[in-house]
Order: structure tokens, then sequence, then C-alpha cells
């Protein structure tokens, strides 16, 4: 099992949707892929589920943060029992969707004095739940503005994408979230972190010049695949991307890369 958690200094970056579309080619190549959605207003279970069937799921408390809720009681958990299936084109995704519930879980992590350690609390869920049945899993958490989320995806990671633009002060933004959790994360720790230039314009000055603008402001290992902005990007969950030919190659590209960045870990076939 490989984790992946998808990071962001802001919003609107096109996170959640880059997490899906990796998650689909990962699908497309036989891969069991699980994705967790990390953000209480449940943007990714939203996008895969609609809005009737995230409410109905958090009614009968079956979301990320019942879950978590259940782990810190102590009680055994079977990520198996809890993951819904959700469409992805033609293919399906195991869910775990978020809600409301997953802030309580987080506040009882992190300010109730019951765990030493609260930032580690996903990947001991992780693994102990039995998330080591997919081959992939998908962390889809907050901005770092809510920086208990961030961290606790970093921990529960192996690898991390930070999804960013070109444009205005968001490369200055990742940078200072990149130099804050250095200070954090305990000394030693490997981020295994890469930047993903996500919708780039090239009709405009930063678009043509993103690799260039992200380096001077970042100076951090990178892709050397740009997701440009389209919108076939936006067609969730019909994965509408397939049917734009230059869209469909930026995201095998992308795909291609995180796989030989996963090879040591990622068994191929």
């Amino acid at each position: 099992m490989q984790a992946i958690a998808f990071l962001s200094a802001s919003g609107g970056v096109g996170k959640t949707t880059i997490a899906a579309h990796l998650a689909h080619r990962f699908l497309n190549e036989g891969r069991r892929v699980l994705m967790v959605d990390l953000d209480p207003s449940a943007g990714l279970s939203t996008a895969l589920l609609g809005e009737a069937g995230v409410a109905q799921l958090e009614e009968k408390r079956r979301t990320v943060g019942d879950d978590l809720l259940r782990f810190l009681r102590g009680e055994d958990i079977e990520l198996a029992d809890y993951a819904v299936t959700a469409k992805l084109g033609i293919y399906k995704v195991d869910l775990v969707p978020s809600g409301d519930s997953l802030s309580d879980a987080m506040g009882l992590a992190w300010y109730s004095g019951s765990r030493p350690s609260p930032e580690r609390l996903l990947r001991q869920f992780l693994e102990r739940s039995g998330a080591a049945s997919w081959d992939v899993v998908v962390l889809d958490t907050l901005p770092f503005y809510e920086r208990r989320y961030t961290l606790t995806a970093i921990y529960a990671a192996d690898k991390i994408i930070v999804v960013t633009h070109p444009y205005g002060a968001e490369p200055f933004r990742v940078r200072r979230m990149y130099n804050k959790i250095a200070e954090i994360v305990e000394t030693g720790a490997d981020l295994k972190a890469k930047v993903l230039i996500n919708k780039v314009d090239g009709s405009t000055k930063e678009g043509r010049e993103a690799f260039k603008i992200v380096e001077r402001s970042l100076n951090l290992p990178r892709f050397q695949t740009i997701i440009n902005q389209r919108v076939a990007y936006s067609r969730v969950p019909a994965m509408g991307y397939l049917d734009d030919r230059k869209a469909r190659e930026e995201v095998e590209s992308l795909h291609r890369e995180v796989k030989e960045w996963l090879s040591v870990e990622l068994n191929v076939y």
C-alpha cells in the first residue's frame, strides 16, 4: 500500500480534481484504489456521490470522522466495512467520505490531551484498519490554513503532491507552507514532496513562464508535467478528460511520473 497525500497552500488550485484524475489512471491499470476525503466540507465526496449521497452517509455515521471517533474510543475498525463505492468514469473506486464529524474527531485527537502524537492518528488508523488491502490510498485534505489536517496527512503519507498554480502570490504561499512544515515536522523527517503546477493558461505571461516562476519562488522538487487549464478537467466523475486528447496526454504524463516516483515501493504489473 502506498499513501499519496494531496496538499495545497490555498483553496481553488485544483487539488481535489487532480487527486480524482490520478486515482482514475491507477484504476485504469488495474490497481485497487481507496480515496479518503479529509476535508469536513466533503468536496471530494460530494463530487463523487452527490449532496444527497453524502448526507445519507453522514446520517448513517459512515464517514471518515465517524471511523476516527470509533478508533479513538478503542474500537476495532475494518475499512472494508465502511468504504463505499463510487464511479470514476467506467471504473469503481472505494471511498471513505467526509462530513462534519471529521472536525469532531480532529478536535478530540488534537485538543483533548488523550493522544500524545495526534499528528500520527491517521497513519495508525490506516495501519490498523486494513488499508494495506489497497494498492494506492489517495488522501485529499484541506488547504494549509487548517494545519492539523495537513500535518495529519503528511504523517500518514508515503508521498506528497503539493498542487499549486503560477499566478499571484500562490507560489510564495506554498513556500511559506513548506517552510512552516519543515519547522513543525520532527527533525530528519523526509517530507517526500513534489510540486505539481496546475491550472496553467498558456496565453498569459505567467502561464508561459510557469516553470521559472515556481522554481524562483520555491526551489523545490517538481513534476515535469504541467497541467493546463481545460474545461475537460471539470467533468468529474464522468472523467471527461478522456475525450480531450491534450488533457488525456497531460494526465497520462503525470501518472507516468508518479509511477516512476513510487517504483521502489509499488509493485509494477
